[in-house]
């Protein structure tokens, strides 16, 4: 079939430099421009192609039997992972193309030829000449229209046509920040196709033909899986949450020693499968998160969809395996002689005396605030209510503790990690924190209650060498805290009173123990003035919740003072006949 279709091909690329050749329907479509050698063409594609088709038609079996890493209960879907790698004849099943159609036949015998009437080769020529935007908007033309374009989907020429757009769109070095380069990539386009060719279909329907076209697509194109995750996207832009979960079942099958990998580091301790963690970062990342990942850069809409698909990736696993899924995903990656590798043990406890010029205190920000961009998406999703409302903060808190969970492995969290994570959230994960160590039902509440006050100091002085003001972050985590509080006891002389003696005695503690510890240096003297500068920084902040206290004992007192003193009050008798205000005027002139 590949020899009876080469020379079609090879002629319409010769052909479509000339303006004599051009169809007239493309005065009103735009065409695709190649700059190509016949040589070239024929080194890249053809030659790759002969080796591509020897095993077009064998099948792989999936023998690797796992558990199932769904958490919440979705409709019944077909294991897409048993079957045939690759096949066309599965997709013209798919998209209802008839399986052997005929090059020069007419669809329709008894209607006129025209634009939805010609043979197959034709519709082929045609839609090979047009650019794959134009085509998208034939498909949507007509029913019959449509057909004509999934027929063509489902043959080699689309394939072949394909890998030549990708070789122009890498030969014309296209930055990600350019206007051009969405108007250019052949993936967004493709995903446009797909999305138009299958817009009658189920969504089970819609995701068995991606992942048939993106399993020969990834055979064509060498392998990788760069580029898949702009055509995922653009298939399930403005879908339903659950929706988009089915694509995503589908779209981890495209390669499928991905899902083998994520499967075993999931199940393995960790470090335990060095290469496999990385295969799958790079594979979970170019599939599902491709966008920029750095939160404040981003503008609210890209905080929404990044928190998204970062929601549908982490509850397709069960709960005890987030934590591990996530660090993978976002956790610090270094350099060995044997090649990259997830560092799992970065933020564990070590002698401090050993501590490299890599561990120092700006890294460990920069890849906090790495590892927590997904956090804090997370929660901006929720806080929108407009995709997922699965993530509540209570359990964005909890899969954090199951990222340190899975680090544990190597040791505890060091003491300046949790302080700087929380730190980097206190909106967040902080106000979490504290509500959680001030929870009366604790057995050693009291003990949670020094620890969180030696937090608050902790947390105070990391914003304040970042900011300089670090009541504006705090005052909301404390003010959820002390409201908390207060509304567990009923009153305010209780654990509200408590925990905020508890956090002047925190800060008259650290600041005794610095002078102390001094020496004659500077280092010495700048953490001393750091520290009371810190301090008095939150004064106000403080005060506030003292003064909340005071007020509210003297509101409690304030009707005891009342009934005690009424009988010191001179009582005034009414006069019985009062005067008309009229009467009242007259008096008065």
């Amino acid at each position: 079939m590949f020899r009876q279709t080469e020379p079609p091909v090879r002629l319409m690329t010769r052909k479509r430099k000339t303006i004599e050749s051009t169809p007239l329907i493309t005065d009103f479509f735009s065409t695709v421009k190649r700059e190509r050698s016949q040589i070239q063409t024929k080194q890249t594609v053809s030659q790759k192609l002969d080796g591509i088709l020897q095993t077009m038609f064998e099948t792989s079996r999936c023998n690797f039997i796992s558990e199932s890493l769904e958490d919440t209960p979705i409709p019944p879907q077909p294991d897409y992972d048993c079957g045939p790698a690759f096949s066309l004849e599965a997709l013209r099943t798919l998209l209802q193309v008839p399986l052997k159609p005929s090059l020069n036949a007419i669809p329709d015998k008894n209607a006129p030829v025209g634009l939805e009437n010609m043979p197959k080769n034709v519709y082929s020529y045609i839609f090979t000449v047009l650019d794959m935007r134009s085509v998208s908007t034939l498909s949507l033309v007509s029913t019959k229209m449509s057909s004509r374009v999934r027929g063509y989907v489902s043959t080699y020429e689309f394939y072949r046509r394909m890998q030549l757009d990708h070789l122009d769109f890498l030969n014309e070095s296209f930055r990600p920040d350019d206007d051009e380069f969405l108007e250019n990539d052949p993936f967004i386009a493709c995903g446009a196709l797909i999305k138009s060719i299958t817009i009658t279909l189920s969504t089970e329907t819609r995701a068995k033909v991606f992942l048939n076209i993106c399993r020969n697509l990834r055979n064509q194109l060498g392998g990788s899986l760069q580029g898949f995750g702009r055509m995922l996207e653009t298939v399930t832009e403005n879908w339903k949450f659950e929706e988009r979960r089915i694509m995503i079942k589908a779209a981890i099958l495209i390669d499928l020693d991905l899902r083998r990998a994520l499967i075993k580091v999931l199940t393995a301790g960790a470090g335990h499968f060095v290469g496999l963690e990385m295969k799958v970062r790079s594979g979970l990342t170019q599939l599902f998160l491709t966008n920029d990942q750095d939160v404040n850069e981003m503008t609210p809409k890209e905080v929404i969809d990044f928190g998204a698909w970062l929601s549908i990736l982490l509850r397709n696993v069960v709960e005890k395996h987030q934590g591990r899924l996530y660090y993978i995903l976002f956790g610090p990656a270094r350099s060995s002689k044997k090649g990259e590798f997830v560092d799992w043990s970065y933020f564990c406890e070590e002698d401090r005396t050993n501590i490299s010029q890599f561990k120092n205190e700006p890294n460990y920000k920069k890849f906090l605030t790495a590892l927590l961009n997904g956090v804090r998406a997370l929660r901006v999703m929720n806080n929108s209510k407009s995709t997922d409302n699965y993530w509540t903060g209570r359990k964005v808190y909890h899969m954090f503790l199951r990222v340190i969970e899975a680090c544990e492995e190597r040791g505890n969290w060091s003491e300046l990690a949790s302080s700087m994570a929380l730190s980097i959230d206190p909106s967040g994960l902080f106000s979490e924190y504290l509500v959680t160590c001030l929870d009366a039902r604790r057995s050693d509440y009291t003990r949670y209650m020094v620890e969180a006050a030696e937090m608050v100091c902790l947390v105070r002085i990391h914003l304040y060498r970042w900011s300089s003001t670090p009541a504006t972050f705090l005052a909301e985590p404390l003010h959820h805290a002390f409201g908390h509080l207060a509304q567990q006891d009923g009153h305010y002389d209780g654990s509200y009173k408590q925990f905020l003696e508890l956090i002047w005695r925190a800060q008259k503690l650290r600041l005794k123990g610095l002078v102390k510890s001094a020496k004659n240096t500077i280092q010495s003297s700048d953490l001393i003035r750091e520290e009371l500068d810190g301090q008095l920084s939150m004064t106000r902040l403080m005060c506030e919740f003292g003064n909340t206290m005071a007020l509210n004992q003297q509101g409690l007192q304030l009707p005891q003072v009342l009934d005690a003193n009424r009988d010191n009050f001179p009582i005034i008798d009414a006069d019985p006949h009062p005067l008309e205000e009229d009467e009242q005027l007259d008096e008065i002139h």
